[in-house]
């Protein structure tokens, strides 16, 4: 039996999904994973056999949670192909100039989404499993919200209180990496808007793996039930930390004052 969701509306009531939801789930637990594979790779919703993304997301978290990895990430790179082809034909190359780069982020920031969720630290995927196109179309205007026409791609790196910024300490880490070891300067507002543009400007792959770095991400992890930034960008854990290097070395050179 599908396990319930966690979160609930504004009413205080948890979230169900559709019956019609309820029984896609039933009916594929009762075949192995190799067999619902098949169905999800099935990717016209014209095709008979078509299996809606609600319940791909709930099998996504299920292998997840068992530390079936092959199997999770399977159905991540069948589910975030539907992702993209959906950012394709609404975010066309032909409507909006630098459209691919949009896309890839809207893709990234989901991806984050997926490995927090994974990694337990919020239920951020229940409305996925009620209604995914409904909640990826609202996940999607808020992106494109906060990256407005001069994209910000990066995580603040702190959040404004009446007593001040709270830098946390996963951010102070990666500042003294490429600091050389020296995170003093992080409390200079001056210094934290320069790094931010800095950031900014890395190559998109660099880029990602800083944002994973600030936001608390493992680069690699024994433990198959946590999800790290090498499973998440589906590349080696030394691919990972080439990026992190020459990433750092360019912050380094962009903010020679500070180092």
């Amino acid at each position: 039996m599908p396990e319930p969701l966690k979160s609930k509306d504004k009413n205080g009531l948890p979230f169900t999904r559709p019956p019609e939801i309820e029984v896609c789930l039933a009916r594929l637990e009762s075949v192995d994973a190799a067999a619902r594979l098949q169905a999800f790779a099935i990717a016209s919703r014209k095709s008979c056999g078509y299996v809606p993304s609600e319940a791909l997301t709930y099998f996504l978290r299920r292998a997840q949670a068992a530390g079936a990895q092959d199997e999770f990430k399977q159905i991540f790179g069948l589910l975030m192909k539907r992702v993209g082809q959906s950012l394709f034909a609404t975010i066309s190359d032909s409507r909006m100039a630098g459209a691919q780069d949009i896309r890839e982020e809207i893709m990234g920031r989901f991806a984050e989404r997926i490995a927090k969720d994974c990694n337990g630290r919020f239920a951020m995927l229940d409305f996925f499993e009620v209604r995914f196109d409904l909640a990826f179309a609202r996940f999607r205007k808020t992106v494109l919200r906060q990256i407005g026409p001069v994209s910000v791609l990066t995580e603040p790196l702190s959040t404004d209180g009446d007593e001040g910024p709270d830098i946390s300490p996963e951010v102070e880490a990666a500042a003294a990496d490429f600091l050389g070891g020296d995170p003093q300067e992080i409390d200079d507002p001056a210094f934290r808007f320069e790094l931010d543009a800095a950031i900014d400007a890395l190559p998109h792959d660099q880029r990602r793996v800083v944002g994973l770095l600030r936001q608390g991400f493992q680069i690699d992890s024994k433990d198959p039930n946590i999800m790290t930034i090498a499973k998440m960008l589906k590349c080696d854990e030394r691919t990972v930390r080439n990026r992190r290097d020459r990433a750092y070395k360019t912050l380094r050179s962009a903010l020679q004052e500070y180092v």
